[in-house]
């Protein structure tokens, strides 16, 4: 895994307005400026922060960039604790 690349990104997406909303609308193309491998790419289109965390991504910049995708504190809480 590409730690830093994938922190980096959601990092990025903390600090640039413009960049959150051309996620929202292009990830693909936002995407492709970051060195992740395919893993990565496909965690973060299909908002699967549970997984990146346990990769080992930091979980507050996993807030911000929940919380710049449209979601609520709710859905994040329940992506990060799923039920059994």
């Amino acid at each position: 895994m590409s730690l830093y690349q994938v922190n980096k990104f959601l990092r990025d997406i903390n600090c640039s307005a413009a960049l959150a909303e051309r996620c929202r609308t292009e990830p693909d193309a936002v995407l492709s400026q970051y060195q992740l491998t395919e893993e990565e790419r496909e965690a973060l289109k299909q908002w699967q922060v549970r997984k990146l965390y346990d990769m080992g991504a930091n979980p507050l910049l996993l807030l911000v960039y929940s919380l710049a995708l449209g979601k609520d504190l709710r859905a994040y809480s329940q992506a990060m604790n799923p039920s059994p």
